[in-house]
């Protein structure tokens, strides 16, 4: 697992069984992203208070 990344931009809060879009920014400023299509990248989300961890599998999209 990689280092914290910073959320740029979405809610600061979010109540439960909500959705929201975030831009989301890695610790050192870059990630690279494998380049075949159709490859999974895990996104994890810790909370504080309740401690909860929620996944979601994120795939990228093929090029146009």
């Amino acid at each position: 697992m990689n280092q914290y990344w910073t959320a740029v931009r979405g809610p600061a809060t979010l109540p439960a069984h909500a959705t929201a879009r975030y831009e989301l920014r890695p610790p050192a400023g870059r990630f690279a992203l494998p380049r075949r299509p159709g490859v999974r990248i895990r996104l994890r989300a810790f909370t504080a208070v309740p401690q909860t961890l929620s996944s979601a599998d994120v795939r990228l999209r093929p090029s146009a």
